[in-house]
């Protein structure tokens, strides 16, 4: 089979999942209330706790996880040598981590809005990062303490997201440099810190809010109406 097909069908089927809006479905189930129109108007956990309680943050945070590591992590099968032909052209999982990221950012169930791909792409990470002497991440679980740390001291999950996506890269090359710049870890490399530009990008906005002392920190639920 020919691998651009099958890259096709990869993206296709991680875009698909990762464009779920777990958070929207979490609000209007728990809640009756569309969670695009209250807070931030994100679909994503952050917003979610905010509407529905910050119990349900890990929940939304984990299913949003699930959504960039299964794809991306199944991608990682197609690349052994000889599966469904495999030529070795193709690097499946890059393939499945920009569908799965991709899906989040710009859902095909709501006219292409999304989230800010945060959680989505954790999980993304987790799956791509694991060193070659080890399937732990290290590189992703480093940058997940270094988040949780800044949200310890500043208890803004925008701002902890976007420290966390910018030292992603610099983590997967302590622990994962080959002794050459070699395939694929060149674009895997490449990929993090253009996922990386792209979670700051869609941060803008909150980096404003930052900047002008404005941006709403993590416990803090809206009063909002049912229905």
């Amino acid at each position: 089979m020919n691998d651009w097909l099958i890259a096709f069908a990869v993206f296709t089927a991680a875009y698909l999942l990762g464009g779920v809006p777990f958070g929207l479905i979490a609000g209007l189930v728990l809640r009756g209330v569309d969670i695009r129109t209250v807070g931030s108007g994100n679909i994503g956990a952050t917003n979610a706790a905010r509407v529905i309680g910050i119990r349900w943050f890990p929940v939304i945070l984990l299913l949003d996880a699930l959504k960039g590591f299964g794809p991306t992590a199944a991608a990682g099968l197609l690349n052994e040598p000889g599966m469904l032909g495999n030529a070795g052209s193709v690097d499946y999982v890059i393939v499945a981590a920009i569908g799965a990221m991709l899906g989040h950012a710009f859902s095909p169930y709501l006219r292409l809005g999304g989230g800010k791909g945060v959680a989505t792409g954790l999980g993304v990470m987790l799956a791509i990062t694991g060193t070659p002497d080890s399937v732990i991440p290290w590189p992703a679980l480093c940058a997940l303490g270094f988040f949780a740390l800044a949200l310890a001291l500043t208890r803004m999950v925008s701002a902890s997201s976007i420290l966390a996506a910018l030292s992603l890269p610099a983590w997967y090359w302590l622990f994962t440099r080959p002794a050459t710049w070699e395939e694929p870890w060149r674009a895997r490399l490449i990929f993090l810190c253009v996922a990386a530009a792209f979670v700051i990008f869609k941060h803008r906005a909150n980096l404003s809010r930052i900047a002008r002392g404005t941006e709403p920190r993590l416990g803090r639920k809206l009063e909002v109406k049912d229905g």
